[in-house]
């Protein structure tokens, strides 16, 4: 990577901009830590990596998708003013804004955004996010994407003009939105890939984008900074940013990073979970936390085809034997949020109390265990886990757990990663913890990948029926309102099921300074799916005078 600097972004910083009165003479520059993974692997749009999320907290300022989450998590227009579902829900068409440009000033055409859909796909590029362009049932897709067929030309994604999108699907698929509203599915340029194939998104001579900012500078292993892009035009809900600078930094050290922020250097950060008692204990920090949990579950996962664990009344009892309230507060230093809901607070889905017969309660857990028939003699369980981080201490925590209140002498398996994995994908464990994140705010989400009998993420080996009949039917309705009901079905069942047991939803505590705040007057807006605090509503943030 090299250091640049636009010369366009220059001219640009020189024309006024329209500013809160308030902040017209202070300083909008702001330094916070994005990437606190270190360098990013890619920035790429459509190489979108699960491992380093907060890669798409740099992306989504520089290319705007065809819809974008507003506060609330529901897909508005961005780079699309508008669009059309089809009566039967199996054509959505997308209206693109005619307003639209690069930061080179090229105009945003929608064959930048036919040429991106079915780039995931391309299998050669090898996008971990193509399952779920696959999943939603885009013609073609899973064909091309297995190199059943040679060429993208047969898939349902097609640019009638050039701002006009359209999307075919082989049946409908109501959470189509939130698709389009994930910063991987933004537009691409061909003929920056065809250029550079790996370079043009790690150079910012190349990196063009549609979106609210403009990468003025990259310095490898230390900072990326962004200017707002000055062809970007405010549009729908969507201002231009007030924020003249930021400069995202690339710490991997969180406790440096929290000493950073003690001296001003950084205007907002995560604090790290050792160091969460400390800051809510001295009176100046408190004032400045805040506090707030992801769409994030960590969840045990079962075995459920190895004897006993195929046995629900087994199931249920290890759920009865976890005290979460505890584990929150020794293993999670209290800020996240004990639960045994799969889908966590902040989601449409989210059943306040679902799964309340599964909590914490000994007696009930060693009843049913002797319904079971282990009365006498305790089942024999293996807790696989990874070498590294804390997995070898929430290992022992949950093994004590299950020895203090059921009797169970729970054995531990440790592995080195590789075995860990193998071990989960093979299904050759019994116990181990899980988890799922959010990759957007719609339950369809959660549920088919995960545990449908063919679902492509389901290492859990449950299978049924009827549970898979709930979520297709579900999948296939278009509105929301219709989807809903039929997605709380299922998360019945699959907790009455207990393929996996829901522990806790992750919580955060973010510092922030006083004198950041939201354009609207408010507080820095945080929603529950930003891959960083603050990372979704980064053009909308304000620094007030200090």
């Amino acid at each position: 990577m090299r250091w640049l600097i636009f010369t366009f972004v220059l001219t640009a910083l020189l024309l006024p901009a329209t500013k809160p009165v308030a902040a017209q003479t202070t300083p909008q520059e702001v330094r916070v830590n994005f990437l606190n993974q270190g360098e990013p692997d890619s920035l790429d749009p459509n190489r979108a990596s699960f491992k380093f999320a907060s890669e798409g907290a740099v992306v989504r300022q520089v290319f705007e998708p065809l819809l974008r989450f507003d506060e609330n998590l529901v897909p508005q227009p961005a780079a699309a003013e508008s669009y059309d579902v089809s009566p039967d829900g199996t054509v959505y068409t997308f209206h693109l804004r005619k307003d639209g440009q690069w930061s080179d000033g090229q105009p945003v055409t929608a064959q930048q955004f036919e040429y991106s859909w079915k780039r995931i796909l391309d299998p050669r590029l090898k996008a971990e996010y193509a399952l779920l362009f696959i999943d939603a049932g885009i013609i073609g897709a899973d064909d091309y994407n297995a190199r059943r067929t040679a060429s993208a030309d047969k898939v349902g994604v097609r640019a009638i003009d050039n701002y006009t999108l359209e999307i075919r699907l082989a049946q409908p698929f109501g959470a189509l939105p939130d698709l389009a509203a994930l910063w991987v599915a933004s537009p691409i340029r061909p003929e920056l890939v065809a250029a550079d194939p790996d370079g043009w998104a790690q150079d910012p001579s190349t990196y063009f984008g549609n979106g609210p900012f403009a990468i003025a500078e990259w310095q490898p292993r230390d900072h990326i900074t962004l200017v707002p892009n000055p062809r970007y035009t405010a549009h729908s809900i969507w201002a231009r940013p007030t924020l003249s600078k930021v400069t995202i930094l690339m710490a991997t050290n969180p406790e440096e990073d929290l000493a950073a922020y003690r001296k001003d250097e950084r205007d907002w950060a995560l604090v790290p979970d050792a160091e969460i008692n400390q800051v809510l204990n001295d009176p100046d920090l408190a004032r400045q936390a805040r506090q707030y949990t992801e769409l994030t579950t960590f969840w045990l996962q079962l075995n459920s085809a190895r004897p006993p664990l195929d046995n629900v009344l087994v199931r249920r009892a290890l759920a009865k034997g976890i005290d979460r309230a505890a584990m929150v507060r020794d293993l999670a230093t209290g800020v996240s949020r004990p639960t045994t809901s799969i889908i966590p607070p902040g989601m449409p889905g989210f059943q306040e109390g679902l799964g309340h017969e599964l909590g914490f309660d000994p007696q009930g857990g060693r009843a049913l265990l002797a319904q079971a028939g282990f009365g006498s003699v305790p089942p024999k369980l293996t807790f696989s886990f990874a070498i590294g981080g804390n997995n070898l201490r929430r290992a022992e925590y949950l093994r004590a757990q299950w020895g203090d209140h059921l009797g169970l002498d729970v054995q531990l398996s440790a592995m080195d990663m590789a075995g860990y994995q193998q071990a989960i994908a093979t299904r050759s464990y019994d116990l181990a913890l899980g988890g799922w994140a959010a990759d957007y705010p719609d339950p369809q989400d959660w549920f088919g990948m995960l545990f449908g009998c063919q679902g492509a993420y389901n290492q859990s080996a449950y299978c049924n029926p009827s549970f898979d009949q709930l979520v297709a039917r579900a999948d296939t309705a278009i509105a929301l309102g219709d989807r809903l009901p039929l997605y709380n079905q299922a998360q019945t069942l699959l907790t009455q099921d207990a393929p996996v047991l829901p522990l806790f939803v992750r919580g955060r505590l973010v510092l922030v300074k006083p004198w950041i705040q939201s354009v609207d007057g408010g507080p820095l807006q945080i929603t529950a799916a930003d891959d960083y605090p603050g990372s979704f509503m980064l053009d909308r943030a304000q620094i007030l005078p200090r």
